[in-house]
């Protein structure tokens, strides 16, 4: 008795075994294997429940192409600005959100699955709404260039009654982008019109005019340029605007590269003559090294700490050897730090062949500098003829006279008030190369190429043992260049002076250079 009784127990543990399998294989297959969705799920507010991927996708995107219409209108004031919500955002990528949605139906406990097989709660999924970044750039440029006022800083002038006088401040305002677009919905679903106020947001001047009030003339430097040149005068005449009216904070440094920008035609500059290794090419921004190097001249007698100069591989004229910066962008910068506790003002001016740089600052930094040089090593330039085929033989034509190298030594000096120096420092050793005179010649002609034939014993009746004539063995075939050529323009020791310090322009053609 108690045997059947026994099996009986046994028999039923077994079938109820088997059922909760069977449950549990059920629910297996439709909880995780299944690849529809749930009871109750719905994206974007959208109902999925009993969809596979590909129907869900359906349903979902037949909601988004009506979202994407929905009329979105920017107002400021009388300003109106309208598009579509498709126009500015993103378009929604279906496989992946749909994806990311089953991620989370997994984790999603047994009982919260098993307690909706009815549906009768909703599991909500977001969509949210990517907005295009370049479009929404676009709208702030534009809303800008309409209702936007950009604010214009504190700058010092010169007026010829009061002298330097202080031109105040301008506030101004501009977009604001965060809380414009904070306006807009962050998510997919059933959206009304939108519209959105645009948010200006007011904008502060950098240099207001307390901070230019304790201001004086810290140095100034000119320079001398051919008004003749025009590419040339109006390359140099906008990096002087470039770096006019910059105000630079205590500790901060200046790149003259940065302020001024790319130099390409896009930009507004010009082709010039450049200096390129120890040639002369033309190129994009030729004359632009001369207002980088009247700045690093300003900016030496004002006492500026220097971080970066570069000097030009050939000599140039506008400024004494040694105290020249060239620029390259990309490649070769010119920049210095505001070492004071003040700001600093450059007023930069071009105009009849004339380049001044002035440098502003707190008076108490001013100092009596002075600028010199040492001319180590003078490098003689070579002659040299090339052919050029467009010319007829016996003709010839002088590209370039040619310019002498130097090896230089630069320093700075501080002077007290009666004179004697304080301390003086090395700026730089550098190296200028020579710039050889190419006379360009037409190729020989046939009695040229007659001369050079060697005539046989027999073809001439000069005996070979007669020594040529002593005026002709007298004559050097090179003469070398006068002692005043090749010292010219400077002289070993030169002094620059500081206060309203200018190098004169030279009566001699003007050394190659940007």
């Amino acid at each position: 008795m108690f045997k059947g009784i026994r099996r009986i127990y046994f028999v039923a543990l077994a079938l109820l075994l088997v059922v909760v399998l069977g449950i549990m294989g059920y629910f297996y297959q439709q909880f995780y294997l299944s690849d529809r969705f749930l009871p109750g799920v719905r994206v974007a507010g959208i109902s999925i429940e009993g969809c596979s991927q590909t129907e869900a996708e359906e349903l979902i995107e037949e909601f988004l192409n009506g979202a994407y219409a929905t009329p979105v209108v920017f107002s400021a004031g009388d300003y109106i600005y309208s598009t579509i919500l498709g126009d500015i955002s993103q378009e929604v990528d279906l496989e992946q959100l749909l994806k990311e949605v089953k991620q989370k139906e997994r984790k999603r406990g047994l009982i919260s699955k098993l307690s909706n097989l009815k549906g009768k709660r909703h599991y909500d999924y977001a969509a949210p709404i990517s907005y295009d970044q370049a479009h929404k750039e676009t709208l702030v440029t534009t809303w800008n260039g309409i209702l936007g006022q950009q604010a214009v800083d504190a700058k010092l002038d010169m007026d010829p009654a009061q002298g330097l006088v202080i031109v105040p401040e301008k506030p101004g305002q501009m977009v604001d982008v965060q809380a414009t677009f904070e306006q807009l919905p962050q998510q997919w679903e059933a959206l009304e019109p939108i519209k959105v106020p645009i948010v200006m947001a007011d904008q502060r001047p950098e240099v207001v005019a307390k901070d230019l009030e304790y201001m004086g003339e810290l140095s100034s430097f000119i320079t001398w340029y051919r008004v003749a040149e025009v590419d040339r005068t109006h390359n140099l005449t906008q990096a002087a605007q470039a770096i006019n009216s910059h105000v630079l904070r205590p500790g901060k440094e200046f790149s003259f590269n940065s302020t001024v920008g790319p130099r390409t035609l896009s930009t507004g500059f010009r082709d010039a003559p450049i200096i390129v290794g120890n040639t002369l090419e033309p190129g994009l921004g030729g004359g632009i090294c001369q207002v980088s190097s009247t700045l690093y001249n300003a900016c030496l007698l004002a006492g500026l700490e220097i971080v970066e100069r570069h000097n030009h591989g050939l000599a140039v004229s506008y400024v004494p050897l040694g105290l020249d910066a060239t620029v390259a962008y990309g490649i070769f910068d010119y920049r210095f730090r505001n070492n004071t506790d003040h700001p600093v003002y450059i007023r930069s001016l071009a105009g009849g062949g004339k380049l001044t740089v002035n440098i502003y600052g707190h008076m108490e930094y001013k100092q009596n500098i002075k600028t010199s040089h040492i001319v180590d090593e003078i490098i003689p330039f070579a002659y040299r003829d090339e052919i050029d085929l467009s010319l007829k033989p016996g003709e010839s034509r002088v590209e370039h006279r040619g310019f002498t190298g130097y090896i230089v030594r630069s320093f700075r000096s501080y002077y007290d008030g009666a004179g004697k120096v304080i301390k003086s420092e090395l700026l730089a050793k550098d190296r200028y190369k020579p710039f050889d005179e190419i006379t360009y010649v037409g190729p020989p002609g046939p009695s040229d190429i007659e001369d050079t034939i060697t005539p046989t014993p027999e073809e001439t009746d000069i005996p070979e043992d007669i020594p040529p004539s002593v005026e002709e063995n007298d004559i050097p075939e090179d003469i070398p260049p006068s002692v005043e050529e090749t010292t010219d323009p400077v002289e070993n020791g030169e002094d620059t002076e500081n206060q309203d310090q200018q190098t004169e322009p030279e009566p001699i053609e003007e050394q190659p250079g940007q």
